[in-house]
């Protein structure tokens, strides 16, 4: 019964995801959506906005193994007789708003350093994503499923830190450019 005066009961529904292996599969719907949106939409996209040659370069390389990443996505999907199927990925939905609303307020001598910075979030997210997945299949047995995601996080992982070098670099750049002044 609802305590609203006026207002109807609310329909409690039956939860969707019951179990550790429907949450799995979410997981990989939510892991796959973001792999094809990066390799899709985003990355390309930032290799258009960024002007840093050096940084350029890391994205072009994490570009490249991005479209792979999806590929072993798909096939954890297999591994566990799931058809493949994305799911909503509100995070990333998140750091693409927010690195869209700041990106052009910043000034374009410093602006490589907020493409990097967003870059280094969207890794951030995908290894939790990865790391969350990867504990799920462990725990069901899925050897083949964690395989194939931990092949994916460790190349998240270095290129977290090829983006540090690089936040870094512009960094100090900014910093010395504005002390120079």
């Amino acid at each position: 019964m609802s305590s609203v005066p006026g207002k109807a009961p609310a329909v409690k529904l039956p939860p969707q995801v019951e179990s550790g292996r429907e949450l799995l599969v979410e997981e990989l719907g939510r892991l796959l959506t973001i792999e094809e949106t990066l390799a899709k939409l985003v990355l390309p996209k930032l290799l258009l906005e960024v002007e840093d040659q050096d940084l350029k370069q890391v994205v072009q390389e994490h570009l490249k193994e991005t479209r792979g990443h999806a590929g072993n996505v798909k096939e954890a999907f297999l591994a566990l007789g799931e058809g493949p199927a994305g799911k909503p990925a509100y995070g990333l939905d998140g750091l693409r708003t927010e690195h869209d609303a700041t990106a052009p307020a910043v000034a374009r001598g410093v602006r490589s350093l907020v493409h990097c910075s967003a870059a280094m979030g969207t890794e951030h997210y995908e290894i939790n994503a990865y790391e969350a997945a990867i504990r799920l299949a462990d725990a069901l047995g899925a050897e083949d499923v964690g395989g194939l995601l931990r092949a994916n996080l460790e190349q998240e992982l270095t290129a977290l830190e090829q983006l540090g070098k690089q936040a870094d670099r512009l960094a100090t750049a900014a910093v010395d450019d504005r002390t120079a002044s």
